[in-house]
C-alpha cells in the first residue's frame, strides 16, 4: 500500500501547484484545488462478484465565475452589479486501489470526471444560493489483477446533472468564514457497458454489439456526489476542509457496479 500511495500523492500534489500558478482571478472569479483521501467500498460483477474495499485519493480542481453587468437603467444604481448567472467548472481525477477478503490489492481503479455548467444565483444575504444544470462526463478504468479473462472494465458515460451550491458567510471574534454545501445528481443520460458474459474482444475486435450503449436514470442506480467544507483564512491564505461523500451505481444489461467512497478533503481557493 504504501508503495502505491506515496508517488500518487507527490503527483497529486505537484498537479496541485502547477494548476495554481494562473492569471490573477477578477473579484467575481472563485478557484479551488482539493485533495480528498478516503475509504472507497466498490463491486464491479462483470470483474468479480465480491466487494471490494480500500483507499481512494482524489484531486479536484473547481472554478465557479459569475460576471459583473452594469446597470441597464437609469433608475437602477450607477455601476456594476452581479448577473443572476454564474458557470461552474470542475475537474476530478481520482485513484482507487483497493481488495477484497483474499486479495488486498485486487483492484486498482482511475477515474476522470469534469462538470460544466451553469447555475441561477439567489443572494438572500448572507447567503449564495445556486441552482442549475451541469453537464457530467466521465472516462475511467477498474482492473482486476486476478482475472486473466475480462481482466478490465472502462467507465465512460455522459449526464445532466440537477446541482445546488449553497455558501453562507460569517464572522467569528472579527475573522472571516464560510460554509459551503454542493451536490449534483446524475439524473439522465448514457453510459458504455458489455453485456452480460460479453468479451471487450467480442466489442471492439469483431464489431459484435450487443445493447453496449445504455440511457442512465436515477431508477438504474441512484447517484449522487456531496461535498460540505468550511473556508478559513490563514497566513493570507483561504482554507478548506471537509468531507466528501461519492456514490456512483449502475444496473445495465446484467451486470451491477456501485462505488461509494467517504473522504477528508483539504485544499485552497484563491
Amino acid at each position: 500500500m504504501r508503495t502505491f500511495t506515496k508517488p500518487i500523492i507527490f503527483l497529486a500534489m505537484v498537479l496541485a501547484l502547477s494548476l495554481t500558478v494562473s492569471a490573477p482571478a477578477s473579484a467575481q472569479m472563485e478557484k479551488a484545488s482539493l485533495i480528498s483521501v478516503g475509504h472507497t467500498n466498490l463491486l464491479d460483477t462483470y470483474l468479480s462478484q465480491e466487494k471490494a474495499t480500500g483507499l481512494e485519493l482524489r484531486y479536484t480542481w473547481e472554478k465557479a465565475n459569475r460576471k459583473p453587468v452594469r446597470a441597464a437603467a437609469d433608475s437602477l444604481p450607477r455601476g456594476e452589479s452581479l448577473s443572476h448567472w454564474s458557470y461552474l467548472f470542475s475537474q476530478e481525477a481520482f485513484i482507487t486501489n483497493a481488495g477484497t477478503r483474499g486479495n488486498s490489492n485486487s483492484f486498482l481503479g482511475a477515474t476522470y470526471n469534469l462538470r460544466y455548467g451553469w447555475h441561477y444565483n439567489i443572494d438572500p444575504k448572507p447567503l449564495n444560493i445556486r441552482v442549475g444544470l451541469l453537464a457530467d462526463f466521465v472516462l475511467g478504468g477498474l482492473y482486476n489483477t486476478r482475472n486473466s479473462n475480462n481482466p478490465a472494465q472502462m467507465k465512460l458515460s455522459l449526464n445532466i446533472d440537477p446541482a445546488v451550491l449553497a455558501t453562507w458567510r460569517f464572522r467569528i471574534k472579527g475573522k472571516p468564514f464560510a460554509l459551503r454545501y454542493e451536490a449534483a445528481m446524475p439524473w439522465i443520460g448514457v453510459a458504455f457497458s458489455p453485456n452480460y458474459g460479453q468479451s471487450y474482444y467480442e466489442i471492439f475486435t469483431r464489431g459484435n454489439y450487443d445493447h453496449n450503449v445504455v440511457f442512465v436514470s436515477p431508477f438504474s442506480g441512484v447517484q449522487l456526489h456531496q461535498m460540505l467544507t468550511v473556508d478559513f483564512r490563514l497566513w493570507r491564505t483561504t482554507f478548506t476542509v471537509g468531507y466528501l461523500a461519492d456514490i456512483r451505481q449502475m444496473r445495465a444489461n446484467s451486470l451491477k457496479y456501485h462505488q461509494y467512497t467517504h473522504a477528508f478533503t483539504i485544499g485552497w481557493r484563491y
